[in-house]
């Protein structure tokens, strides 16, 4: 993308190569955390400082770890989708990060279907999404399977409305831990089965459960080939499901 030039609505699908994932695992934690939340901040400035040219034509420099390193990146629209794509990371210097990407991009690596999502990533690298600028609970994900909602509703743990708001691991927790000294506790069952969502005890149930109800983003994603779970008009990176 040119200088100036900007994502639609400023999100976009980012992904990550196999080698940039090792990259990352082979980072101190801080460093990982730094790295990954200046890739997400891309959303809101994809056309870089560096554009290089031929044979990296269409590739492109961000500057991380105080600028002693650099990640090379594709920043692209398709389909009216923008699709971010992190080929590998290196030092600065010696065109050592550049001599790497030519390798790398000659193996069409990034033309596979099986990348990296960016949530997934996170994930395999233990990083919690909130450490990188993102909510990791604004997203609605594939409900329990119906059997399970039913048993969590007829034994009074949840209504239907809210069971079928949650994941299989979301419901789990909620009938596991919903159980209170008198029997049945559906505001206990509610809270496991959020704090499961959140992923700590600091978050707001009306806020997480509000979110979840309204228009999914839904917008197609590129290399994942499903629609977006986040919420209708979030920030930065496209997620699914």
């Amino acid at each position: 993308m040119r200088r100036g030039s900007r994502f639609p609505n400023d999100q976009a699908e980012i992904v990550f190569s196999d080698v940039i994932i090792e990259q990352l695992e082979a980072l101190g934690e801080n460093e990982r955390i730094e790295v990954l939340a200046e890739v997400v901040r891309l959303c809101e400035n994809p056309s870089g400082k560096h554009p290089l040219r031929a044979p990296l034509a269409g590739w492109n420099t961000l500057d991380v770890l105080g600028t002693e390193s650099r990640v090379v990146y594709k920043a692209t629209v398709e389909h009216g989708v923008g699709l971010l794509e992190a080929l590998c990371m290196g030092p600065r210097s010696d065109s050592e990060v550049y001599d790497m990407a030519i390798g790398i991009s000659a193996t069409g690596l990034l033309n596979e279907d099986e990348v990296t999502q960016l949530w997934e990533a996170l994930g395999l690298l233990d990083v919690v999404t909130e450490d990188v600028g993102l909510e990791g609970w604004d997203y609605r994900p594939e409900p329990a399977p119906d059997g399970m909602r039913r048993a969590a509703v007829s034994s009074g743990l949840l209504d239907r409305e809210t069971a079928d708001l949650l994941a299989k691991d979301e419901l789990e927790a909620a009938m596991t831990s919903g159980w209170g000294p008198d029997g049945v506790d559906p505001e206990r069952a509610l809270i496991a089965a959020l704090e499961r969502a959140r992923g700590s005890a600091d978050f707001s149930v009306r806020q997480i459960l509000e979110v979840r109800r309204v228009d999914r983003c839904s917008v197609l994603m590129v290399r994942a080939k499903s629609p977006c779970a986040r919420r209708a008009g979030h920030p930065g990176p496209h997620r699914s499901a």
